[in-house]
């Protein structure tokens, strides 16, 4: 559990140092979870699309950084009311044997799990015109009108997988304002009222108070135990970062 990284560049960065170091096994399987910076998280897919560069700069003219992750999904906007989560582990023989569905439902459960602790009455499910569309979204409400206020993705090697995502908290609106103008450059369906958060759903919980909700839950699901982020890793962090930067 790290504090807020100084830029993006170097949150991502870290999760890309700890993916690395429990592939290599100098790490135990690890849940990461990382307070966010501003900026717009695309796919290597998407680079790759129609419109690509004029969503960069409509990002980029709305102050916020483009970076190209390593999961899959679709675009996503983070800044300080959100979080991102990660669970990582291994690619041992039982984990060799889990489905892609079981990982997704093991995140969606702590996230659940985790919202339990806050009084969040959520639920699995995709949400119309979302941003980063997938059925292992959580939303509050229905499918047709509700808002999604978590986006869930992974990512597999020989050596490791990871299952997480991104929490909204607060600041739902310049968010949707932002993804508004990616997915239209690059001709995506969008419907901005589907970008939710907890405070638009009337939950009045803190971005510190959600992290500490999911630190709790994972300490009793995995048995995980907190650890401080050591030099080594802030600068291994530090210089991987930048390849992810458009």
């Amino acid at each position: 559990m790290p504090d807020r990284f100084g830029d993006s560049a170097t949150a991502y960065g870290y999760v890309r140092t700890i993916f690395d170091q429990v592939a290599r096994g100098t790490r135990p399987a690890t849940v990461s979870i990382t307070p966010s910076t501003r900026h717009v998280g695309v796919t290597r897919r998407d680079t790759f699309r129609p419109g690509f560069e004029d969503a960069v700069r409509a990002a980029g003219e709305m102050g916020y950084p483009v970076l190209v992750r390593s999961s899959g999904g679709g675009a996503t906007a983070a800044d300080g009311g959100t979080f991102g989560f990660s669970i990582i582990r291994p690619s041992d023989e039982t984990e060799s044997r889990r489905g892609i569905r079981e990982r997704y439902d093991e995140a969606a459960a702590m996230v659940l799990g985790a919202f339990s602790r806050l009084g969040v009455m959520a639920e699995v499910g995709e949400v119309r015109d979302e941003f980063c569309p997938g059925d292992h979204s959580i939303r509050v409400g229905d499918g047709e009108s509700g808002m999604k206020v978590v986006g869930i993705a992974q990512r597999i090697t020989r050596r490791a997988t990871s299952v997480g995502g991104i929490v909204l908290v607060e600041g739902e609106q310049d968010l949707a304002r932002v993804l508004e103008g990616v997915y239209n450059a690059m001709h995506l369906p969008f419907r901005k009222e589907s970008v939710g958060s907890l405070h638009r759903a009337g939950y009045q919980a803190g971005t510190q108070n959600a992290i500490e909700a999911f630190a709790a839950e994972a300490e009793q699901v995995y048995g995980a135990v907190r650890v401080s982020l050591d030099e080594n890793t802030l600068g291994l962090a530090s210089s991987e970062g930048e390849q992810y930067v458009i």
